[in-house]
């Protein structure tokens, strides 16, 4: 049976005008789905909370295996889902400011349509994006030491609640070293208080480089330092504390035309079950005041 001209010309407005509106069904269904991450994205502040949320809401736009965010300035690497073979990265910046990179993974090559959705998506992420790092950033300055970038006094009572807790629960040991730089007025005295920022600087380093990421150190004030050691049985944190007492014997400081080496004396006490931080302080200051006493540059430990 023939088919006619006029036949083929419909049978094609036909076929346009379905294709016309199943792109005028995924336009809408992107648009809502932008607007719905839109809208999740404004329900938190919290850096990590705020890139699941994106992962998440992503996925309805675009499948993908996993999401890797990174911003190195600031220390910060936050991956969702899995590795895969596939990958397309993005850096990402907002009014000449720098907002780290962020890798989407997939199995297969994304396509030009789905890369145009990840860089829409990528748009709506970017305001909220940076009031999370904002708000990093304000929290770590209100609990770090400017100078040195350790903690500060001020958080100790908070992170050994948290790490009481996970020693009673996990039938751990925790221990609490006290540092103080020996002879420090001498420091600043002969060489000035610049030459001592310096050298407060290179002993948190080094205490830094001594012990392990999940420790924690504190600047309690001056040139006294705290590190709690979790999951560290007394003889482990003795056997720390000597190293970094060595390992702070070998510093040498340049300082204009000067070379300044000096020595620590710590102080350690290994928790008792139920103790209170100040009691636990206490008695590590006493081991300090001790190790000060008979002769500096030594290790004192007491027992509970």
């Amino acid at each position: 049976m023939a088919i006619s001209r006029d036949q083929i010309v419909m049978e094609l407005k036909a076929i346009k005008s379905t294709q016309m509106h199943q792109a005028a069904t995924e336009q809408t269904k992107s648009a809502n789905a932008l607007s719905q991450l839109v809208s999740q994205l404004q329900t938190t502040i919290d850096l990590e909370q705020l890139i699941s949320i994106f992962s998440k809401e992503l996925t309805k736009l675009i499948p993908h295996k996993g999401m890797l965010y990174t911003h190195d300035e600031q220390s910060i690497q936050i991956a969702t889902g899995l590795r895969a073979n596939h990958s397309c990265e993005y850096s990402l910046t907002i009014e000449g400011a720098l907002l780290g990179s962020i890798k989407f993974m997939s199995r297969q090559r994304f396509s030009e349509s789905e890369l145009l959705l990840i860089e829409r998506s990528i748009a709506c992420l970017l305001y909220p994006l940076r009031n999370s790092l904002q708000y990093l950033q304000a929290l770590r300055s209100a609990h770090t030491d400017p100078l040195t970038g350790v903690l500060n006094r001020s958080t100790l009572q908070s992170v050994f609640q948290k790490e009481a807790a996970l020693t009673k629960r996990n039938h751990s040991e925790l221990s609490l070293v006290m540092l103080d730089i020996d002879f420090f007025k001498v420091i600043n005295d002969t060489h000035g208080h610049v030459a001592g920022d310096i050298v407060l600087q290179a002993i948190s380093k080094c205490i830094q480089d001594t012990v392990r990421e999940s420790d924690h150190i504190f600047r309690l004030g001056g040139e006294e330092f705290a590190i709690l050691l979790n999951n560290t049985t007394s003889d482990s944190a003795y056997l720390l504390a000597e190293r970094l007492r060595l390992a702070t014997e070998k510093l040498r400081i340049k300082y204009e035309d000067s070379s300044i080496s000096f020595t620590a004396s710590l102080g350690l006490a290994t928790y008792c079950d139920g103790e209170k931080i100040d009691a636990l302080m206490h008695r590590a200051d006493s081991a300090l005041y001790e190790a000060k006493n008979t002769g500096r540059n030594r290790v004192v430990q007491t027992k509970g």
